[in-house]
């Protein structure tokens, strides 16, 4: 994203809460040997795709008339969803009477559900009713605000079928299996699966309790509060987003801050300007100084304003420096302009971290990023944004500067993206190549759009970003100019009195 742009005027409607559910598939329940049932989302959904979950999704307007046996009132839908999402996710029917059924016609039957068949005419068919008490109540989680899309979820227990097997289909699911919860926890450490809180609370509790001592502490999880939204995400061991709401460009109306580390923290670009944030964010902060934690600097990006507008008054409140490329600090008082390109920040703790600066200019001079070195987990600043693309403003904004950075992270290599903006990236090095072909379809669109006939910007900015909602058009003209420049150092186009022609 970027600071205002003139000519722009939106406000984001608030998110519909959509009432969800999740299943929690658990067989074997002794120590090692207990294991659960999770899945990989599929990379290209919009919603955490490449995120490790449970079979889940929202309630469908058919799983209000779905018979259920044995539901408190106001639950039928949820847990009618939360067996009918098993099902369609895991191939494991959750009815009594289920065990009968030859395990071909079960598969023929997620087949046929998969694809638009009613769920209560095949239980029917089979002479099955659904029963509640195949699923525990195991907590409930609302998606915090920053979220465009948020989600009421009730998760649940159940204990996986004697005769039945789990599959995932691969579609929106990617990937899925059986892991016992230490393993899947020994991977989110290590950065190589990404998880909700939800998720990680329920691995981490079944990794030490047995299913009946667990349920307890699955429905009064840490960091909840009585709304039921989490106020602190750990996505992988070590990395805590702390977002705040920032004057930044729209739909986004908050910037990521990334708590980093173990013992020793980096606070990376804490950016509101307004004291209600700030006060939240120390009040954060300080919980994690309470458990033992110790914030050793704050680091900020680029100078940009949803980026820096908390960065020297946390320095100042928490007694700790504040650190930028030498452009950032002769752009922003109060930064120290002492990292350069390649120079590590460590952070001591029970998992020593070590950020690697790496300069990569394009969207703002000066623009840091900053690599774990350990899970090449990069810390993305600008460069990339979950669900959409990045500005590009000249003169500041430079296209051919920006693809060289982005082939500089493909190069380190880049595993999870961190954004200030959106959500976690899993497969980091996948969305850089794709920001660098789209990238290059813009220029050829818009080289196009020249030889066609366009030449004035906002001509171009109509045939060009079709798809791109009208009160973004100011916006687009902005990278669409940054492309114009682009070409025209190429030799692909020029400058004329009337605005642009083609080469």
């Amino acid at each position: 994203m970027s600071e205002s742009i003139a000519g722009l005027a939106y406000t984001p409607p608030p998110a519909r809460v959509l009432d969800s559910a999740v299943v929690v598939l658990v067989r074997g329940q002794e120590g090692a040997a207990r294991e659960v049932f999770w899945v990989r989302r599929g990379e290209k959904l919009t919603f955490f795709g490449g995120f490790y979950a449970f079979p889940g999704g929202k309630v469908d307007k058919a799983d209000r008339s779905t018979p259920i046996e044995n539901c408190p009132p106001g639950e039928e839908a949820l847990r009618v969803c939360a067996i009918r999402e098993t099902f369609e996710e895991a191939g494991v029917l959750l009815a009594p009477g289920a065990e009968r059924i030859a395990p071909e016609r079960l598969e023929s039957m997620r087949r046929e559900l998969l694809g638009g068949a009613s769920f209560a005419a095949l239980l029917s068919a089979e002479g099955l009713v659904l029963d509640a008490r195949a699923l525990v109540p195991a907590g409930r989680w609302f998606t915090p605000p920053i979220s465009p899309v948020r989600f009421d979820a009730r998760m649940y227990l159940a204990t996986m079928p004697a005769g039945q097997a789990a599959r995932v289909i691969p579609g929106e699911l990617s990937d899925g299996g059986w892991i016992a919860p230490a393993d899947a926890l020994a991977r989110w450490e290590a950065g190589t699966a990404l998880l909700h809180p939800p998720n990680h609370h329920a691995l981490a509790t079944l990794a030490g309790f047995a299913p009946e001592d667990a349920v307890a502490r699955l429905r009064h999880p840490p960091y909840v509060g009585p709304d039921h939204v989490v106020d602190r995400i750990e996505f992988q061991r070590g990395i805590h987003l702390l977002p705040m709401r920032t004057p930044t460009l729209p739909p986004a109306e908050h910037t990521n801050c990334w708590v980093v580390g173990t013992g020793e923290l980096a606070l990376i670009d804490p950016g509101s300007p307004w004291a209600e944030e700030q006060d939240a964010f120390e009040r954060r902060v300080r919980a994690m100084i309470d458990e033992g934690r110790t914030p050793t600097c704050v680091l900020v990006t680029h100078h940009h304003g949803d980026h820096v507008g908390a960065a020297v008054e946390m320095g100042r409140r928490l007694g700790v420096p504040v650190w930028g490329s030498a452009e950032t600090a002769r752009r922003v008082p109060g930064v120290e302009g002492r990292l350069a390109d390649g120079d590590v920040v460590e952070l001591a703790g029970p998992r020593p971290m070590r950020l690697r600066a790496v300069l990569t200019e394009g969207h703002a001079d000066g623009h840091l990023c900053f690599l774990e070195e350990e899970t090449r987990a990069v810390f993305a600043g600008d460069m990339v944004a979950g669900g959409s693309t990045i500005v590009l403003d000249p003169p500041e904004g430079d296209l051919g500067r920006y693809l060289a950075s982005l082939r500089r992270l493909i190069d380190l290599p880049a595993g999870v993206l961190y954004p200030a903006h959106g959500f976690p990236i899993p497969d980091g090095r996948a969305r850089l190549e794709g920001y660098l072909a789209h990238r290059q379809a813009r220029l050829d669109e818009i080289r196009n759009a020249l030889a066609a006939g366009a030449s004035v910007l906002a001509d171009i900015v109509e045939r060009v970003y079709s798809d791109t909602p009208t009160f973004l058009h100011p916006v687009a003209e902005r990278s669409a100019l940054a492309s114009l420049i682009e070409l025209e150092k190429r030799g692909q186009a020029r400058r004329t009195d009337g605005g642009w022609t083609a080469l």
